[in-house]
């Protein structure tokens, strides 16, 4: 039976309930990975000036964390569907970081509120991309750009990804809906009015997508 996008919604939540308590410990198993893109998340914000910082999909605010060290004046606001995960990033108690419960493909923020929005390691978890796409730019000031780094390969693997590796996944209890290829990644872009900077497919698996609303 299909599932429908509030399964895949709480089956993220569960998962990352349990994973919360050891997402950035030296245990962290398959989440281990999502650390290798925090430097290039980082490195891509800090070509150009910001003020206002959205970390979707934050986690335990670790990407924030790390940002917070490098500029503790800037405003940081973090949102995750797991509320265990904003749980454990508001322990942190981190001074100007606002860590909230939310929706990807709902934002509760006004538009033009953000000059960067920054995505790590969930978007393959969202059940509506479209959404994320079209919320993210409208929470964007003209001219911020839109971070995102997910999964994705050449077509052949993609299409083995979605059809044998997440039905496996969802029998371990994960909450993964798509991978996209990237000329999907393109379109979502496109498609939301967003101006496309960057699309690379880079070793590990991994889309690189910078694109800057209009």
């Amino acid at each position: 039976m299909a599932r429908s996008a509030d399964d895949y919604k709480q089956l993220s939540i569960k998962e990352f309930t349990e994973a919360a308590r050891i997402y950035e410990s030296d245990h962290a198993g398959i989440y281990e990975m999502c650390k290798d893109d925090y430097p290039q998340m980082l490195a891509e914000l800090e070509l150009e000036p910001f003020e206002d910082v959205l970390d979707v999909g934050c986690g335990t605010g670790a990407v924030l964390e790390l940002l917070h060290e490098r500029y503790p004046h800037k405003q940081l606001t973090g949102l995750d569907l797991t509320p265990k995960m904003i749980e454990v990033a508001c322990a942190k108690q981190l001074d100007n970081i606002n860590f909230i419960v939310g929706d990807a493909e709902n934002l509760p923020f006004e538009s033009q509120g953000f000059d960067a929005v920054l995505c790590s390691n969930s978007f393959h978890h969202y059940p509506h991309p479209d959404r994320f796409f079209a919320e993210a730019a409208r929470v964007l000031r003209p001219g911020g750009r839109l971070i995102l780094r997910d999964y994705t390969s050449n077509d052949v693997v993609v299409w083995l990804m979605n059809n044998l590796e997440l039905p496996l996944a969802h029998l371990f209890g994960h909450g993964d809906v798509r991978i996209c290829k990237m000329s999907e990644f393109r379109d979502l872009a496109e498609t939301a009015g967003l101006k496309l900077l960057k699309l690379e497919a880079q070793k590990g698996f991994r889309a690189h997508l910078v694109a800057r609303k209009r």
